[in-house]
């Protein structure tokens, strides 16, 4: 969601100079499971229009139906042009910035502005329905009697759903969470502007590593930075806080002489499912080349908005639509196959069905990944070794199942607990997880979405051991890849990549 300057009339609480630390994460943990996507409550409004005008067209259509056929356009036909009128209405909504976001206390009704794209919307359709059409007076009567319907059920949808958001508004529902990061005169002029209760923006507090008293005498005492600004934690702090999906925005308002910083620190946020944006007075090549950048401003300060935050307004809803309905149809397809599979390694060698591990998913949140058990060992600890070719440790069976994938079929389960997707990063083992975050700085960016059953770096034939970082490095630059560049379409193509890879058995030991 872009930084806006909205208006809002009702006051929202922001941390002061006694909050303590754990209050803070406390509220933010229970704030986040009203937020809200402005975007999406508007589309919700906007479809409740779009139903408003094919209610009102087919009202009395049915009325008219009653006195016999050929009257009027009824059933079929009626809702063909009913749905024709409704798009063309929800169009000229749109042109009229009846779907504003940035003033959800006060969502439009604009009485004025609805009824003339419903005429609109009428009188495009008449010139287009009249020569094809009975004339009479029938005719002008619906025609008048849908506007009339059309209009009446509109505005009460827009009067209830104002009355609604303005509630929710003052919930803090589409508030944005924005943490600032640097506590000097900047943070200050950000801090002025974001208390605003106008803005429909909470302040998450100012977090800086060099505002703690390195005083030997008071070596637990913390200082207060610009303006009596309270120092909310550090950067590690604020990397927990973000992790539990609580910020929406991170700003880094370091001043000019901390430019040579940034680089580092703006690489440790983007491992974060926020938005993230640099004061412009830092020089534009300190961040990624390749992203997409543009400028804005919140109040007297300009930024640079470095990274946009992943799966915002509909997308997740989409993706997990996608994971729970089409994992759901995989998984009793292959409920079958997966019964002949654990009987075949039960019958081949002694042990478990399922082996289990432990792995990061979202935000590095630790969970056990299912796979069928395909080797005669079972290792989960600091020292794991990855498969190989004509691996010793695989069974007959397993040697199998691995070069068709099937061992991975268990993870639809881990799909269905919302722990995975069917595409996303592959999640690895914790030793090489660790050991990975150390050798590459982007590595941890991987979890800012759910691992996935396949992925876009698994497609384009990065599967199987990576014996360099290279490799490792290639595949984290395709998950990337896709985490920026997330659309359902991409899933599907993906998915379908997969199918063809898995009957190639390419690189699949």
């Amino acid at each position: 969601m872009p930084l806006s300057t909205t208006t809002h009339e009702t006051a929202l609480p922001a941390p002061g100079p006694a909050t303590t630390l754990d209050g803070m994460e406390q509220s933010f943990r229970a704030s986040n499971s009203v937020l809200r996507s402005r975007q999406v409550a508007a589309d919700i409004v906007g479809l409740f229009d779009v139903i408003a005008v094919i209610i009102g067209g087919l009202i009395p259509s049915h009325f008219y139906a009653l006195h016999g056929p050929g009257v009027i356009a009824s059933g079929v036909p009626a809702l063909q042009w009913s749905l024709i009128v409704a798009i063309i209405a929800y169009g000229g909504m749109r042109h009229f910035n009846l779907y504003d976001t940035t003033s959800m206390h006060d969502f439009p009704v604009a009485p004025g502005r609805l009824l003339l794209c419903l005429a609109i919307a009428l009188l495009a359709v008449l010139g287009i329905g009249l020569p094809f059409t009975v004339a009479g007076p029938h005719m002008w009567i619906w025609y008048g009697s849908w506007l009339s319907a059309a209009f009446t059920l509109a505005l009460g949808n827009r009067i209830i759903t104002n009355r609604i958001l303005a509630r929710m508004t003052a919930a803090g529902a589409f508030d944005t969470r924005v943490a600032v990061y640097g506590a000097g005169e900047i943070a200050s002029k950000l801090n002025s502007y974001l208390r605003d209760p106008a803005l429909g923006i909470r302040f998450a507090g100012v977090f800086d590593d060099r505002t703690v008293s390195r005083s030997p005498d008071a070596p637990n005492q913390k200082t207060q930075s610009t303006d009596n600004l309270s120092n909310a934690g550090n950067m590690d702090k604020l990397l927990d806080i973000g992790r539990t999906g609580a910020i929406d925005q991170i700003v880094i308002a370091l001043p000019p002489s901390a430019g040579h910083r940034s680089n580092d620190i703006i690489r440790r946020f983007e491992q974060l499912p926020v938005s993230i944006h640099v004061c412009t007075h830092i020089a534009s090549e300190l961040v990624d080349a390749n992203a997409r950048q543009s400028l804005s401003k919140l109040g007297p300060i300009g930024l640079l908005d470095v990274k946009r935050k992943p799966l915002s307004d509909w997308q997740p809803l989409l993706k997990s639509a996608e994971d729970y309905l089409l994992g759901t149809l995989l998984l009793i397809g292959a409920a079958p196959l997966m019964a002949l599979t654990a009987l075949a390694i039960k019958l081949d060698s002694r042990g478990p069905v399922l082996f289990r591990q432990r792995r990061r998913g979202l935000n590095r949140q630790v969970f056990e990944v299912f796979k069928f058990r395909t080797m005669n060992v079972m290792q989960d600890d600091e020292t794991i070794t990855q498969a190989v070719r004509d691996d010793p440790r695989t069974t007959r069976v397993g040697r199998f199942l691995r070069r068709t994938s099937i061992d991975e079929l268990p993870q639809l389960f881990n799909v269905l607990k919302g722990e995975m997707s069917l595409v996303g990063p592959r999640p690895h083992a914790l030793a090489h997880d660790e050991h990975y975050s150390r050798l590459l700085h982007t590595y941890a960016n991987r979890h800012q979405v759910k691992p996935g059953l396949t992925g876009w770096a698994q497609v384009n034939g990065l599967r199987g051991e990576t014996r360099t970082p290279d490799m490792m490095e290639q595949r984290v630059a395709f998950d990337l890849e896709y985490i920026r560049n997330w659309s359902a379409w991409f899933d599907l193509r993906i998915l379908a990549r997969t199918i063809l890879i898995v009957i190639r058995n390419k690189n699949a030991y």
